[in-house]
């Protein structure tokens, strides 16, 4: 019988914690395992039992038939045993066969990327007469038994037709031993002849409460799993699992809404799992993201306890150990952490890298973080940023939390450290802290109604490790990592992988022993889950009719007053609208023409009140929330402005407007319109491409700069001086902004700018030019842009011949391509996170905008109305997008469930 990848889906996925194989195990209840002196050690996991007819006959008279026997190879697997039971005449035998009488299931590597099953069962010289006679009896057509010899033991094939050869087996003192793969009977026929150590220690056993099966993992084997199915064969997760000295019996047991293993744990480097007493479960839950689809937890007694769990597959640099270690161990620094460690992994960035964040509670108070600040202010004068309130701490050194903690938790190519009460926070990515933060600031964690309350359980105070797994989350990512002969299956039953809502791996401590144990829950009343359409149905919309044709917007501020969303849009008067989120007008403000620069807020008078800052052509305004101008506003530059960016270095609130002019001129301001020395004005030659920016490089400093279309990038300082050879010549010319990030190439800060003939340009800010790449050019008219998103996290890059669009990755891979008009278009990107981007197109002329995935599907059956630039933003509780557009009089409100 050949199990398939399909059976082995829910288990060798999930098994990458050691916690999927459990519906393998399910699945194979119906059969069970011994003689493990003839399994090879490459087993990937072993399931055995004594009672297999009965543990079949459970699972399909459990609720969670009804949400597995839809896979293929679970339909298939009920169809092979009624198969054989009518080959031996349908009288029963197969299940005396199985009933008392040990099997075991073990799974094999057969190749670098395919696994094959090995059954043993214990089987007396006349049940094997019997059964032959049987099968002989009952086989018809082109079905035969062939005989051959290896190593003098006599292998019987059964075929069908002469070139199709369906199992194979053999009988070895007492066992029969039968697979797809010749190659593993092969295998078990030398091993008999050797005989070998025993796959599982002599000195591990199950649980005491016998289950349906046993099922036994260890961590070696688990790794020669992932190498099979994993693109990059040699990952840190691989490496560990090489190195993990760990094998566990688990004990296998139906619950009502759960499938639950149980079992001891042989760890011999292992520290007591003990639990921490000063855990606080409900303070932790607090600072994990509902975003989190992935967390792992160390609850145990001390920091000592938390360094003895090494990870031998981290393969340390010794600069940088010993760099960490006398800037940071030796001056005390892991001194103020407890017992108490955990790692959410957020959603994913668009192009597949981890967000990461590590947790960590403090015992001594500031301890850890001033030995922090007093190695950053060695290294750099600018180590810090704000993002909101919250001071973040950059910190270059590759992989800080591995080296600091005994090569656990690798995954953060730089770290961004910020503290939160006695809680400090480890992040991997800029975007990794903006999630966590903007989450926790509007109270989107794992404490929140918008969990349910089983996943919030998942949590246990005494669980001294966990590991959790929301399933239907990060799925889409476990998909990605797969190699092509594993990813289409994962990608395709998806849907039926989500009815699993979470696993769960845990390690108690009870007494002397390590006890271990998986759950994975699911909801026997939920409704059957179908594969869903490419296109996103639109549920409702929403139309506001205004006096006057609409020119700019909508855009969306914070109502600081109940932190909902508010919208501000202009009519072809001037007059400037703000709407709350009840659809309601709360002020009609008259400008003195177009608005021309994205509308900023300010909290000008440092007390939590939001004020909005906007420009146009002749003026800069400050109007309250009731629509009153700010004291001294608006104020003129005696320039016409074509760009204003909003500057706040120090999250003091003591704002600057970097402003540029149609006359080639930068002007920085202060909050009261003064302009400051060495900006009064700093002259560029050349008119700005686009908003004159702040950039604070960590580790380096601050620096002021913008582009202009012919490629001159000019760099100043703070005080308006020239960063020397500035400006610095690109040697292109460019219709689209420079994008402030990681190099495509390295882990350094740098400008990426695509030029209008398709270079994609990274620049220091040393001004020198650090990679240059030329994308591929369909025509010598083919023209570029890059899209930056919403949040200026990731970009996209746009190439446009005639009326062929390419849309491209940050890695200049193409994603996709589509036929759009030949004039004028407007492009937006927006990423929410996981799977959720929208790449926007809206035909002005037409007065339609077109929604696509990145992979190049429509989301919407049928165009939006509008007549330019949409707002998009993406309610998590609701799991919907709300699109704000205009056209002619009207704004127009669309809901998109995600």
């Amino acid at each position: 019988m050949n199990i398939g990848k399909s059976a082995l889906i829910l288990a060798i996925i999930l098994v990458a914690t050691v916690a999927g194989y459990l519906l393998y195990s399910d699945y194979f209840s119906s059969s069970t395992l011994e003689n493990k002196q003839l399994i090879s050690d490459n087993a990937v996991f072993v399931l055995e039992s004594d009672q297999a007819d009965q543990s079949w006959n459970k699972l399909v008279n459990h609720p969670l038939w009804e949400k597995i026997k839809t896979i293929p190879s679970f339909e298939k697997i009920a169809t092979n045993l009624s198969t054989l039971d009518s080959l031996t005449g349908f009288q029963g035998q197969i299940s005396r066969l199985l009933n008392g009488n040990n099997l075991s299931i073990s799974y094999h590597p057969t190749g670098a990327e395919s696994f094959d099953l090995l059954y043993i069962l214990q089987l007396d010289q006349s049940s094997l007469e019997n059964l032959l006679s049987s099968i002989k009896s009952n086989i018809s057509g082109e079905t035969k038994l062939v005989a051959r010899t290896y190593s003098e033991t006599e292998i019987t094939e059964v075929t069908q037709g002469p070139d199709s050869r369906l199992m194979s087996f053999t009988y070895l003192n007492g066992l029969l031993v039968l697979s797809e793969s010749s190659f593993l009977v092969e295998e078990a026929i030398r091993k008999s002849q050797v005989p070998a150590e025993e796959l599982i220690p002599t000195d591990l056993t199950a649980s005491g409460e016998k289950g349906l099966a046993t099922l036994w993992l260890r961590g070696k084997s688990l790794a020669s799993f992932l190498k099979g199915v994993s693109k990059e064969r040699e990952s840190q997760q691989i490496r560990a699992l090489e190195n993990l000295d760990a094998s566990v019996a688990y004990e296998l047991f139906l619950d009502d809404n759960q499938i639950r293993f149980e079992g001891n744990l042989d760890y011999s480097e292992a520290p007591s799992f003990t639990p921490s007493l000063a855990a606080n479960i409900s303070e932790i839950q607090k600072a994990i993201s509902a975003r989190t689809v992935s967390l792992t937890q160390f609850n145990l007694q001390g920091i000592a306890e938390i360094q003895q769990l090494e990870n031998r597959g981290f393969v340390p640099k010794s600069t940088i150990q010993a760099e960490v270690q006398q800037n940071l161990i030796d001056q005390g620094f892991l001194d103020g952490f407890g017992g108490e460690f955990y790692l959410q992994e957020l959603e994913a960035r668009a192009d597949g890298s981890s967000n990461l964040v590590l947790i960590a509670r403090l015992l001594n108070d500031n301890e850890p973080l001033e030995i922090l600040k007093n190695y950053l202010q060695k290294e750099s004068e600018t180590y810090s940023d704000f993002y909101g309130n919250d001071e973040v701490f950059y910190v270059p050194t590759e992989e800080l939390p591995a080296y600091l903690f005994s090569g656990k938790f690798v995954g953060f190519p730089q770290t961004f450290v910020i503290r939160r009460g006695n809680i400090i926070l480890f992040a991997n990515s800029q975007e990794a802290v903006k999630m966590l933060l903007d989450d926790l600031n509007r109270g989107y964690t794992w404490d929140s109604n918008a969990l349910p309350d089983y996943l919030k359980a998942a949590l246990s105070p005494s669980a001294g490790f966990s590991q959790t797994y929301r399933i239907k989350e990060i799925w889409n990512k476990w998909a990605t990592l797969t190699n092509s002969s594993w990813s289409s299956y994962f990608q395709k039953y998806r849907p039926v992988f989500s009815a699993f809502p979470y696993l769960t791996l845990r390690v108690n401590q009870i007494g002397e022993e390590a006890k271990s144990s998986i759950l994975i829950t699911f909801d026997e009343t939920a409704p059957e889950i179908e594969i869903a359409e490419n296109q996103v149905n639109l549920q409702s919309d929403q139309i506001l009719r205004f006096n006057q044709r609409l020119i700019w917007g909508p855009k969306e501020i914070i109502n600081y007053q109940d932190n909902s969303k508010d919208l501000i849009l202009q009519d072809q008067d001037h007059t400037l609208y703000l709407i709350n989120s009840a659809g309601e007008i709360v002020y009609r403000y008259p400008l003195s023409g177009p608005v021309i620069s994205d509308a900023f807020q300010v909290d000008y008078f440092k007390n939590g009140k939001l004020q909005l800052l906007l420009a146009t052509k002749d003026k800069i305004y400050g109007i309250d929330r009731l629509g009153n101008p700010l004291t001294g506003y608006p104020f003129d530059l005696k320039e016409s402005i074509t760009h204003l960016q909003l500057v706040d270095y120090d999250n003091t609130r003591d704002y600057r407007y970097f402003v540029a002019t149609e006359s080639a001129n930068l002007f920085l301001l202060d909050k009261t319109g003064n302009k400051l020395d060495g900006w009064n004005p700093n002259p560029i030659s050349e008119n700005s491409l686009q908003s004159p920016r702040h950039y604070r490089v960590p580790g380096v400093g601050d620096y002021m700069g913008t582009l202009t279309p012919s490629g001159k990038l000019h760099l100043f300082n703070r005080r308006g001086e020239k960063q020397s050879g500035s400006p610095f010549d690109l040697s292109a010319s460019f219709q689209s902004e420079l994008f402030f990030g990681k190099s495509a190439t390295s882990n350094r800060f740098v400008l990426t700018g695509v030029s209008t003939d398709g270079q994609v340009i990274e620049v220091n800010f040393n001004g020198e030019v650090v990679n240059r790449n030329q994308l591929e050019k369909d025509d010598r008219d083919s023209e570029f842009k890059l899209i930056p998103d919403q949040n200026q996290n990731q970009f996209i890059i746009l190439s446009k011949t005639f009326n062929q669009l390419k849309v491209f990755n940050s890695k200049q891979e193409v994603l996709f391509d589509i036929r759009v008009s030949e004039e004028r278009l407007v492009y937006q990107y927006f990423d929410f996170g996981s799977d959720r981007q929208i790449f926007a197109v809206t035909d002005p002329l037409q007065n339609f905008t077109y929604l696509y995935d990145l992979s190049g599907n429509l989301l919407t059956n049928l165009p939006l109305d509008s007549s330019g630039p949409i707002q998009i933003s993406f309610d998590q509780r609701a799991n919907q997008y709300a699109i704000h557009t205009i056209m002619g009089d009207q704004m127009i409100t669309y809901f998109l469930s995600a």
